[in-house]
């Protein structure tokens, strides 16, 4: 039985490898570079009546709304690009929907840089060398009488093990990466840790 999990663990690994060398991760649109206009409606608005109206005007690319401000009166709309003709077509629409009277020239098309995973994951890589330096010295002290090597290998392979496979799901399942996912990894890595300590202090007692 233990066979044909790990058997079926990698063939998950595998297929999670050929998905991101093919097609990579999914990462969340709003890390990738795409365009955004920031729209002051003034009063209670409903999102879908302004998707609507971006459906009309962007046809089949992708759009993400946001209510903004203190008071959500604002929608920031991102797109993954915007022509002119589409700016004031929005514009137009934004205007005869809400009846405000905003000048083309008014609205502004701000392009947002894409966030590279390395930014993602650089916050936590001091913190977890850290952390790692101070449980391997523990595991080293308390476990000192078995094969510590073996131990240590033991769980720096579970730990990348779990990592892999988690990362396959992601890539096969097609869910959104975004710096949540980092958080997500160091917390079942720390979780596969504790079970790992702790089943060694139990047989250790």
């Amino acid at each position: 039985m233990k066979k044909i999990s790990i058997l079926g663990i990698c063939l998950l690994i595998l297929a999670g490898i050929v998905v991101v060398l093919f097609r990579g991760f999914n990462v969340n649109f709003l890390l990738e570079q795409h365009e955004v206009i920031e729209f002051n409606i003034g009063k209670d608005f409903e999102l879908s009546d302004v998707k609507n109206i971006c459906k009309e005007v962007f046809g089949k690319k992708k759009v993400v709304l946001r209510k903004i401000e203190l008071f959500n009166d604002s929608v920031s709309i991102n797109v993954s690009s915007i022509t002119n003709e589409e700016k004031e077509n929005l514009v137009n629409k934004l205007n005869e929907k809400y009846g405000t009277e905003k000048d083309i020239s008014d609205v502004e098309v701000k392009t947002v840089a894409k966030v590279r995973i390395r930014d993602w994951v650089k916050p936590y890589v001091k913190p977890t060398i850290v952390s790692s330096i101070i449980i391997l010295g523990y595991i080293a002290i308390r476990f000192r009488n078995d094969n510590l090597i073996k131990v240590i290998a033991k769980i720096v392979g579970t730990i990348i093990l779990t990592t892999l496979t988690i990362l396959s799901v992601f890539a096969i399942c097609r869910i959104p990466m975004a710096p949540i996912c980092i958080m997500v990894l160091i917390m079942v890595a720390l979780a596969e840790l504790i079970l790992y300590i702790n089943k060694l202090e139990q047989e250790n007692v």
